[in-house]
């Protein structure tokens, strides 16, 4: 009769099922802390995992400053897979408030509507070039207009009108062949 054959076993399989149990924790932790969408800041230190293999023995030890946090979930332990994401931090371009022109025009009979708006516009560093008023054709609300062919001005018309609490949409058939730069058409409040 012959006798089923074990796994091999013994000091180097039980080394390394410790560093695979260490990494299944350190990623487990990874993955809640990336699930939990908490992005607030708190006066606790922030988790630093570490993942070493000590020397001679191919031991693994696992270092944390915090616990990470708890993850509950429907599907049974077994069941639990993590996944991981590398976080992409981007950088805004710093926009040239000085390199785009920008026009206000009132369409409105509100007097003076122009210039007021001008004032608001330039306390947040822009340089409005010139007012005056649009008398051809009626705008529904006050928009903040772009080239559609135009990066600079698409991004200084969305900054405008952001701050104006409006909205920024492509020039419309009427003012697409005005010379270029930002067109801001104020209407009555």
């Amino acid at each position: 009769m012959s006798t089923p054959e074990q796994p091999p076993s013994g000091p180097p399989l039980r080394a390394f099922a410790m560093v695979l149990i260490a990494l299944a924790i350190a990623f487990a932790g990874i993955g809640a802390m990336a699930l939990s969408g908490n992005d607030s800041e708190s006066d606790q230190p922030e988790t630093t995992s570490s993942v070493a293999r000590a020397a001679g023995n191919g031991a693994a030890s696992v270092t944390s400053a915090k616990p990470p946090a708890a993850v509950t979930s429907a599907r049974p332990p077994a069941a639990i897979t993590s996944t991981t994401a590398a976080a992409t931090t981007t950088t805004a371009p710093v926009l040239d408030k000085s390199a785009v022109s920008v026009r206000v025009l009132n369409n409105s009979t509100v007097s003076g509507l122009a210039a007021q708006t001008a004032r608001t516009i330039e306390s947040d560093g822009w340089t409005v070039g010139e007012t005056g008023n649009y008398s051809d054709g009626s705008v529904s609300s006050t928009t903040v207009y772009y080239s559609a062919s135009s990066p600079a001005e698409k991004a200084a018309a969305t900054e405008i009108a952001a701050t104006l609490g409006v909205s920024a949409e492509p020039r419309f058939p009427g003012i697409t062949s005005a010379s270029p730069g930002v067109i801001v058409i104020v209407t009555a409040p």
